[in-house]
């Protein structure tokens, strides 16, 4: 007959005491959520050195690596508007350890462009983090300071012009949409970027331009240029006295820039959720609200629902801007 073998008292009693002391250590976050992070992370930033994406990233780099207990580099992946970093990003592994923050490109680089190599559906929102206005700014040939007589002047006369750093940018959309709205003629000259532009700007070359604090408020404090109006109904808390669209009573447009994080789709929600804990810690701290306050960006954060929903509403009235200004992708 056979007989069963007993395990030993001595490995039964080890195995129990092995239990107890599992059951008693901490359950830190990265063992609690299945491993993350068990690597290097890497924020790919779709943009050069210097941009406002990348300021932000290396910002909250320290903090993240010293919150995570790992390495946190910063990949600058620019090129395409913003489609080279963010088709690399929709091809990485979906385990939370590959972050991209990206602009308004992820809910208009598709009115712009055909062919695109990613959606925006291959992405999960992580967070909402900063967001900035757009201005409209007169220059030193502007023939007025004031948005109601540019409208009446732009009606009776010919030649009034305005820049911005590119076709189908927020700064092109929300002009657009503001001549639809008001009436306002003025030529669109677009620049390859933001820097050409203010220097035609400060130079008399163009009468307007359109672009974010950060890229002009120098000139505005040596009187060489004027901002007008935000473009939105919003007033930017980094400039508080400028007025908006609705102290001019004209509503329904929003032209805010914005900064988010998203991580590839079918990344895990526990995993999601870790990275918006930490994001959102590190971006209220009060010594990173005030260095990006300097820089002209407000702190927003949000939870990944409420992200996904913004990003929804982005890209239904950015597309509607693009058929308004008759934009149709290259």
């Amino acid at each position: 007959m056979s007989t069963v073998e007993k395990p030993s008292l001595t490995l039964t009693r080890r195995r129990a005491l092995a239990a107890v002391a599992s059951a008693a250590l901490p359950c830190t976050g990265a063992w609690a959520q299945g491993g993350f992070p068990s690597k290097t992370i890497t924020i790919v930033v779709p943009y050069p050195p210097g941009s406002a994406s990348d300021l932000l990233a290396r910002m909250l780099q320290p903090r993240l690596a010293d919150a995570f207990k790992q390495a946190v580099i910063i990949e600058n992946k620019g090129g395409a508007s913003t489609n080279i970093g963010t088709e690399y990003v929709s091809r990485a592994a979906p385990d939370g350890h590959t972050i991209l923050f990206q602009a308004p490109n992820i809910a208009t680089n598709e009115f712009a462009f055909g062919g695109l190599h990613w959606k925006r559906e291959d992405f999960a929102p992580v967070a909402l983090m900063v967001r900035w206005s757009n201005v409209l700014v007169a220059g030193p040939s502007a023939p007025t300071r004031d948005l109601r007589q540019l409208v009446a002047v732009s009606k009776s006369s010919d030649g009034l012009n305005y820049g911005t750093p590119g076709v189908g940018s927020l700064s092109h959309l929300a002009v657009e949409m503001l001549k639809a709205r008001t009436g306002l003629r003025m030529e669109h000259i677009t620049f390859t970027g933001t820097a050409p532009m203010i220097t035609a700007l400060v130079g008399g070359h163009i009468q307007y331009g359109v672009t974010n604090p950060a890229s002009f408020m120098s000139q505005v404090k040596d009187g060489r240029l004027a901002p007008m109006v935000v473009l939105s109904t919003q007033r930017d808390a980094t400039t508080p006295d400028v007025p908006t669209l609705a102290d001019f009573g004209i509503t329904g447009i929003e032209s805010n820039g914005w900064l988010g994080a998203l991580v590839p789709a079918r990344t895990p929600a526990s995993v999601i959720s870790t990275i918006n804990t930490e994001l959102l810690k590190a971006l209220r701290a009060p010594e990173i609200v005030a260095k990006l306050r300097d820089n002209y960006l407000e702190v927003t954060g949000s939870t990944p629902a409420e992200f996904a929903h913004f990003m929804v509403t982005e890209n239904a009235k950015w597309g509607e801007a693009f058929k308004t200004a008759g934009i149709k992708p290259q």
